[in-house]
């Protein structure tokens, strides 16, 4: 992974994403950002791969960032998908100091702002604004699971997929069939029957 010092272009990105959160000033901004790198990277190319010990979190700049769950079998789970302005970093992980469980790869060339997760909690120990922006990342992460949760356990597979395209809807085109089926818990055949009922296009994604 090719890192960078964080420049002036990508530093102003990167305050106008988090102060989308939370109000940030410009000083509490300067506390962390002597710590933060540019990370770029590849298509394929994993930031956190099972055992490894989760010591990064992350703003996305740019790209594609998938998370799944690798099986016995060798079939992945995808657990979600996330682009510019969302968040990096496997919480729960992060949290217990725990080797990781989930897969966390670019499925396109990404540029990520990472900081170490002990840094930047100490940092928000005496900055009350992060210590905020950490607690509204937390309740959006609460709420995306519960969502989640409903959409595998109350819904059938239709709504699932309408609801994958309206939550990832600036995402979708870059995201390939496969791992759209393995999001909504059906198989890639389903998901073409599904599609054609629905008056899609039959064939592959952009990103096949």
């Amino acid at each position: 992974m090719a890192t960078a010092p964080l420049g002036d272009a990508d530093r102003a990105t990167y305050r106008a994403m988090l102060r989308r959160i939370g109000p940030l000033s410009d000083e509490d901004f300067a506390a962390v950002e002597a710590h933060a790198r540019v990370r770029r990277l590849a298509r394929g190319e994993l930031f956190l791969r099972p055992g490894d010990q989760a010591v990064d979190c992350g703003t996305i700049l740019s790209g594609l960032i998938r998370e799944y769950f690798l099986l016995a079998d060798g079939r992945e789970v995808t657990r979600g998908f996330a682009g510019p302005g969302d968040n990096l970093g496997s919480l729960s992980d992060l949290l217990l100091a725990s080797p990781a469980r989930s897969s966390v790869v670019a499925e396109a060339e990404a540029r990520v702002v990472v900081l170490p997760w002990r840094r930047f909690r100490a940092i928000a120990d005496q900055r009350p604004a992060w210590a905020q922006l950490i607690s509204g990342i937390i309740e959006r992460l609460y709420l995306a699971k519960a969502a989640r949760e409903y959409e595998l356990l109350a819904l059938d597979a239709e709504a699932r997929y309408l609801r994958f395209r309206a939550q990832y809807a600036a995402l979708e085109p870059a995201i390939a069939l496969r791992q759209v089926a393995s999001y909504v818990g059906i198989t890639p055949e389903h998901l073409s029957r599904l599609r054609r009922r629905l008056g899609e296009k039959p064939g592959a994604s952009p990103a096949e």
